[in-house]
């Protein structure tokens, strides 16, 4: 065999290494695709998780919450500015999972979920008066899209449920 042969089988087995290299890296960044995705669902989660925890807990804080989320002007001075706290943890929660859904990192019908769980409260008019003094300190990507978001059928929120017949089927009025 000459060194022409040679260098040939040597340039085919590394063509060869290179085709294998390149399928396990696919494999690599599909299977941190999927991890990653994972992790921002398991995050959302925990965050949502720890908003809502401490309103089932505490009646005063679920109160304050509720009732600005329907009437910001039912609350006093202190209750309004513990429910600007809990609008901006809320609304950041939401856009997080909005920019995990820009990124890919929720499919759309995960998404979906969140997106008309959130239309409840963008069209609810203590939220509206929040949105209106507070919406700068969003991303110009999130309040595009709270502009588009359409109301909801029924609108229910914590304050709205015991309003709502619980007999009619969903997306019924």
């Amino acid at each position: 065999m000459d060194w022409s042969a040679i260098r040939a089988w040597a340039d085919l087995a590394g063509a060869f290494a290179v085709v294998a290299s390149v399928l396990y890296l696919g494999a690599q960044v599909r299977q941190g695709n999927r991890v990653a995705r994972a992790a921002a669902i398991e995050s959302l989660v925990n965050a949502f998780r720890n908003f809502t925890q401490p309103l089932a807990a505490d009646a005063e804080l679920y109160r304050i919450f509720s009732t600005g989320v329907e009437d910001l002007d039912a609350l006093d001075i202190v209750d309004r500015g513990r429910f600007f706290h809990l609008a901006f943890q809320f609304g950041k929660i939401i856009e997080i999972a909005h920019y995990y859904w820009q990124h890919g990192l929720l499919d759309d019908g995960y998404w979906e979920g969140w997106r008309a769980g959130a239309a409840h409260f963008f069209h609810s008019p203590g939220w509206q008066r929040y949105w209106d003094l507070r919406s700068e300190t969003f991303s110009p990507a999130f309040r595009a899209f709270v502009a588009t978001v359409p109301a909801p059928a029924r609108r229910a929120t914590m304050n709205t449920l015991a309003q709502l017949s619980m007999d009619a089927p969903h997306g019924s009025t």
